[in-house]
């Protein structure tokens, strides 16, 4: 009877060890067949891009190169990329053991993007699918990115979805980044990210060594960028021109209040006044200056905006022509940009309001 329990006992858990085997080896529960199906899929649509420039600085002759990597987004030879070398005197992409000379379509400023085209291209490319799915992603969804890292092949690499941000630091993005625990080193800036079902999820915008971690542009945004340089070369922004300061709460947040307007701006033509607390723009929940400069990214030129104000207690809706901004160069690797009249990172002296002029 013992004998006989010990071995219904054993093959009852070989059944269950097996059974559990099977559905974990499912590709659909698999991470490594998810990652290995992404690879197989998208990495042809891989490049690494190279650039160089001279400079000269007391009669001597230097040569910069920076490389990263990007991504083709037509048939025709379009490639996406970031952190572009800035007036690189010669641009080349290196893909499957080839090499091919690209020039400049365009260049995001505010976002450090850049368009760039195969020259004389005598074969169709394969290129990704750029699309929106941000709506589909949580803390803890899985992302995979394909880099070309220094001079090693195409190669996967992945983490998690970490955060959304609006800042770093003292700074504010031009919109909302994703911040996810997926490494990047030389080579990799540019790379475009997906999540599991191999779906385009963002393009890695910036490197956090120290927390193993990085910041990548989200679709959304990429998709605006990609558009704009694909049709003109440019990418135009919305402009509001309002002026506004943080005032703690009685619930110990900050409310962004109306301080004035930019003289001549959209937000001076319109019945907006000193005092109002901002609510909403569009569809953007206004809680931190932040969502300001995330609404006005997506704002475009000559559209109409609502602002949702509150104004001695009652909500308001108020219409705002959006007119175009203008953009302000700072230097080769950090780009700023008026937004709203505000310059990212200014803040007030007084710790409950910082004024975004």
């Amino acid at each position: 009877m013992v004998r006989l329990a010990v071995t219904s006992f054993s093959f009852f858990a070989l059944v269950f060890f097996l059974q559990a085997d099977t559905s974990t080896s499912h590709p659909s529960l698999s991470l490594q067949e998810r990652v290995r199906d992404i690879y197989e899929n998208s990495s042809e649509c891989i490049v690494r891009v190279k650039a160089t420039r001279k400079d000269k600085v007391d009669e001597k002759v230097s040569r910069v190169l920076k490389m990263g990597s990007g991504f083709f987004v037509s048939k025709d030879g379009h490639i996406l990329t970031s952190g572009l070398l800035r007036n690189a005197d010669q641009i080349w992409i290196e893909y499957q053991q080839s090499f091919y000379l690209a020039q400049l379509i365009g260049h995001d400023h505010l976002c450090n993007l850049s368009m760039l085209k195969v020259v004389d291209a005598k074969k169709e490319f394969p290129f990704l699918s750029v699309s929106d799915h941000s709506e589909d992603l949580t803390p803890g969804s899985i992302l995979v990115g394909l880099s070309c890292a220094l001079e090693f092949k195409v190669g996967p690499t992945f983490g998690l979805y970490q955060s959304e941000e609006i800042s770093f630091g003292a700074s504010l993005f031009p919109t909302k980044m994703i911040r996810a625990s997926v490494t990047l080193g030389p080579g990799e800036i540019g790379a475009p990210i997906f999540d599991l079902h191999g779906r385009f999820v963002g393009i890695a915008h910036a490197a956090l060594s120290d927390l193993r971690s990085s910041f990548i542009l989200p679709a959304n945004a990429c998709l605006r960028i990609r558009d704009g340089l694909l049709l003109s070369g440019k990418v135009e922004y919305g402009w509001f021109g309002v002026t506004v300061s943080r005032k703690l709460n009685n619930q110990n947040s900050f409310d962004i209040i109306v301080e004035g307007t930019v003289h001549g701006s959209p937000a001076s033509k319109s019945s907006l006044k000193k005092g109002d607390h901002i609510q909403k723009i569009g569809s953007v929940v206004v809680r931190d200056r932040g969502d300001l400069a995330h609404a006005a990214f997506f704002a475009k030129p000559t559209t109409v905006v609502i602002f949702q104000v509150k104004r001695d207690e009652k909500v308001l809706s108020i219409p705002i022509k959006v007119e175009k901004r203008s953009v302000v160069m700072r230097d080769e690797e950090s780009q700023i940009a008026e937004v709203d009249g505000t310059v990212p990172g200014q803040q007030s002296e007084n710790p409950t309001s910082d004024t975004v002029r």
